[in-house]
């Protein structure tokens, strides 16, 4: 949980630094990986909170085992699900409100059930503890591309 929140006030300092574009590192800007993220951040612990413990089912799969076992997604690779990606125009105001609810969401997690999960698109369901793995990888992703971006 302490790697999750040094993330938040990772992404909380490029928020001050505004939108910035590097065409060489992104097609978009810092405020598009921040919102991508900060949704991603965000909709994990709803979607743990909402979880019936009693429904899960890990699954196995190649991909997933070698993006949590060497804890990186490459680049340009993957797509996200269109409920994570970012509205056309995104404002720091919005930005800082999604910091505000990732850090409740935090909170909330310790609370919960082992067996609590969430069905990634491609990994199944995932239960807390690698919810929490996952969500740290996803979010250090986006924080690399930050800094190239910042650089």
């Amino acid at each position: 949980m302490k790697k999750l929140q040094q993330q938040l006030t990772e992404l909380q300092k490029f928020i001050e630094l505004g939108d910035k574009q590097n065409k060489t590192i992104s097609k978009v800007g810092s405020y598009w990986h921040i919102d991508h993220t900060l949704r991603v951040f965000n909709g994990i612990p709803q979607a743990l909170k909402n979880s019936n413990p009693q429904n899960f089912e890990p699954k196995w799969s190649f991909l997933k085992w070698t993006i949590m076992t060497f804890k990186k997604i490459p680049r340009g690779k993957g797509r996200a699900p269109k409920h994570v990606l970012p509205e056309d125009h995104i404002t720091k105001t919005d930005l800082l409100q999604q910091i505000q609810l990732a850090e409740n969401g935090l909170n909330d997690i310790e609370q919960l059930d082992a067996q609590c999960h969430f069905k990634h698109p491609l990994f199944g369901h995932l239960d807390l503890k690698e919810s929490q793995k996952f969500l740290a990888i996803h979010t250090e992703h986006h924080l690399k591309i930050l800094r190239d971006i910042f650089k």
